[in-house]
């Protein structure tokens, strides 16, 4: 799923990544978790919040994601110009699978995405083979 109030910025990422994965967009964090009750948790590989200068949008969205622990189960990709080392470090206290600068090489989004998506789908078969036993 792309996540940002600018169709532009989900058409360029759509454009990286609709060749090798189903893309569903939303126009926010809001709509986002709308999404992620409408199709179910389990049919997301990836979450890809753009932001350009919305903090605290994407900090909310975060929390939400980490209480109803969602976070733990869909990865969390933030694509942003901000590069502050406090805001980066927090993101990633809060569950973000990774952070991407903006701008970026398109080739590095899509093996970023990729790596990601492949990473916990490892997770989900090892812990599946786990409460197997």
């Amino acid at each position: 799923m792309i996540v940002d109030n600018s169709e532009f910025n989900r058409a360029i990422l759509k454009e990286i990544l609709e060749e090798t994965y189903e893309i569903i967009e939303a126009d926010g964090g809001n709509e986002a978790l709308h999404k992620i009750d409408e199709y179910g948790m389990k049919n997301f590989a990836c979450t890809i919040r753009y932001h350009y200068a919305r903090k605290r949008m994407v900090l909310t969205f975060l929390k939400y994601m980490e209480e109803e622990r969602l976070i733990s189960d869909i990865p969390v990709i933030i694509i942003s110009s901000e590069d502050s080392a406090n805001y980066i470090r927090r993101a990633y206290e809060m569950g973000v699978s990774d952070y991407i600068n903006r701008p970026f090489d398109a080739n590095i989004v899509y093996q970023r995405v990729s790596n990601t998506v492949k990473l916990y789908a490892k997770q989900r078969r090892l812990m599946a083979m786990v409460t197997r036993v």
